[in-house]
């Protein structure tokens, strides 16, 4: 391979610098938060990501499991010069999908719970599953490859011969998981734009991934043939582009038939044209009506020229349409326009330009645009390939652009960094909100009290009475344990302290030990001061100090003798729906119904919220 053209140095320099950024913001997302680095919120959750680089990426990654079904399938040998390079393109594409979501998902650590803990209701459980077990499928399609360079080749035929289950395994799941993300998206009927929603997007989104993705391979191949010096074989080509035609019609087809089933075409060229018909139409003519026009004249399906414009457009138009469905078809019902910021740009690039330094390094170093050659075997029939020598397998990792790497590495972080501000983390950055008084009587008993910790009139109506009441009736606990149910550490001389002497902030972790507050208490400033010296962040430390004064007279502190307490309280919202949830979840029947006490509007309904504001407006 000819790795010395000066096109092929500037992008990996540029690839280098995408990855450390999109690195630097993980780094980030992770220390500081999902809102540290995205633009997401609660009325537009679907941001760039997930739609780029999961949605799409995948989609434009079904290259693997078409060409891989035309070849062991089909047995269509035609096709095999291009199946090493297809498979390589779908096991990139595919992780690729995966490590987006990781940045994704909230608890990323937990990202294996999937696999043992199953919910075959969700759409997105079927999701990951097939997509993660695919992407280890194409891992082990293309093992082949990398282990034919070693001398082990009992192993590489070994692998070659038991490959068809694996084929048809991974063509079964990859249709699962395109049709299970069309579904997913049928979720919101009446919230996603007339013009992506239907009830056939399942099928829809498979076949268009089908369409694409051969369109995706040809495109690459013409690309990396320019990088590489090889001309590719226009035949191969041009049949790959027939393929891609034929299923793009069909999208097509399924495209109008529900805007004629449903009569959808006011809003193409009828009284209800918007600026989402005028995006509508640009999709449609680069995904289907340019690629599929040049796909169907042999004289333009011939030359390299023609299928790079044609495969470009089918390769854009599906990416606008992901976006389309996924995040711009929302703009309307939400009344809210998602941009994503800088960070979403530097993880979405990131993760793009890492698969291509992978990429890169395999092209480079083993056979992935040829195939071995079947025809000169050895004594044991295995084909002929040359092995690395010890000098060049020492030599893979260690490469002279270490220098150059470092080099970018020292200009991007600082730039990269500055996207986190204030601006780019949104609302979602914890500001510190203190905690009014929570403890305010309903009614003359006090028998229900109402939490309102930020007195923003969305309060929970507490029964006080009706809890101490379940308490004794269903855990046969005594009047006073009930009360260390909720107030476990309070005050001394007090069994029923207010919760936000603590837990003093709505969001943020605030410390417990008030100094002010304990100052009078000691005979000397001297002695106090050495109080201050204690390693409040030492769970048994701080348990002895604090037991030394408040063993007799703070309930509930005994139960810390063993673990120590974090010298943190957390936040009072955290502190109640901690306190709460712990029973309610446990006790819950289907939380999602509204009556359910698991469900979150069991205890906060908007209606009482709505009612007193209204009250107030009137006064």
């Amino acid at each position: 391979m000819n790795k010395d053209g000066l096109a092929l140095k500037v992008l990996k320099d540029l690839m280098w610098a995408l990855c450390i950024s999109g690195l630097v913001v993980g780094f980030g997302r992770f220390v500081y938060g999902l809102g540290a680095a995205t633009q997401m919120t609660d009325l537009m959750p679907w941001g760039l990501w997930k739609i780029f680089n999961m949605v799409t990426g995948a989609a434009l990654a079904t290259s693997g499991f078409v060409v891989a079904a035309v070849i062991y399938i089909l047995q269509w040998d035609k096709y095999k010069p291009v199946a090493r390079f297809s498979v390589l393109i779908g096991f990139l594409g595919y992780g690729s999908s995966l490590t987006a979501l990781l940045f994704d998902i909230g608890l990323p650590h937990r990202g294996w719970h999937p696999f043992f803990m199953w919910n075959p209701h969700s759409f997105l459980f079927e999701v990951f599953w097939c997509v993660s077990v695919y992407w280890g499928v194409t891992a082990l399609e293309l093992l082949p490859i990398v282990t034919e360079r070693f001398p082990f080749p009992k192993v590489t035929h070994f692998i070659h011969e038991k490959m068809l289950p694996f084929v048809v395994l991974g063509i079964t799941l990859s249709t699962m998981h395109h049709s299970s993300l069309g579904s997913l998206f049928m979720t919101s009927p009446t919230r996603l734009h007339p013009l992506w929603f239907n009830l056939i997007m399942p099928p829809q989104f498979f076949i268009s991934a089908m369409g694409s993705g051969l369109a995706t391979i040809i495109l690459l191949m013409i690309v990396f043939s320019k990088f590489y010096k090889f001309k590719p074989d226009v035949t191969i080509l041009s049949g790959l582009a027939k393929g891609s035609a034929a299923f793009l019609i069909l999208y097509f087809i399924l495209r109008v038939g529900d805007l004629t089933y449903n009569n959808k075409w006011n809003y193409v060229f009828g009284p209800d044209f918007t600026w989402e018909s005028q995006l509508f139409l640009v999709e449609i003519s680069l995904q289907v009506i340019l690629p599929v026009i040049i796909f169907l004249i042999p004289a333009a399906r011939n030359k390299i020229g023609m299928l790079f414009l044609a495969t470009s457009s089918a390769f854009i138009g599906l990416i606008l349409h992901r976006i389309n469905t996924g995040i711009i078809g929302y703009f309307r019902s939400s009344e809210s326009i998602y941009i994503p910021n800088l960070s979403e740009f530097f993880i979405c690039g990131g993760v793009l330009a890492g698969a291509g330094l992978i990429f890169l390094f395999l092209v480079e170093r083993f056979n992935v645009f040829t195939e071995p050659d079947h025809e000169n075997l050895d004594k044991h029939g295995h084909p002929i390939v040359e092995y690395w020598s010890k000098k060049e397998a020492k030599s893979v990792f260690l490469g002279t652009q270490t220098f150059k790497v470092i080099l970018i590495a020292i200009i991007v972080i600082p730039v990269t960094w500055s996207s986190f501000s204030d601006q780019a983390t949104g609302s979602y950055r914890p500001v510190q909100q203190a905690v009014s008084n929570t403890i305010i009587g309903a009614d003359v008993t006090r028998s229900n009290l109402r939490l309102d910790g930020n007195l923003n009139n969305d309060y929970v109506m507490f029964g006080h009475k009706k809890h101490q009441e379940i308490f004794v009736k269903d855990y046969q606990l005594t009047e006073e344990e009930t009360c260390q149910k909720c107030h476990h550490l309070s005050l001394p001389k007090d069994n029923s302290s207010n919760c936000r002497l603590c837990h003093s902030d709505m969001g943020l972790d605030t410390p417990m030990f008030n100094p002010e507050r304990h100052q009078s208490r000691f005979e000397s400033e001297a002695e106090f001061n050495k109080f201050l010296e204690i390693d409040l962040s030492n769970g048994k430390e701080n348990y002895q100090a604090c037991q030394e004064c408040h063993k007799d007279n703070m309930q509930g502190l005994e139960k810390y003798a063993e673990k120590g307490f974090n010298h943190q309280a957390p936040g009072f919202e955290h502190a109640m729906h901690g306190n709460c949830l712990t029973c309610h979840r446990l006790i819950e029947e289907d939380p999602t119904k509204i009556d359910s006490k698991g469900n979150c509007l069991f205890c906060h309904k908007p209606e009482q919220s709505i009612l007193l504001r209204d009250k107030l407006a009137a006064q």
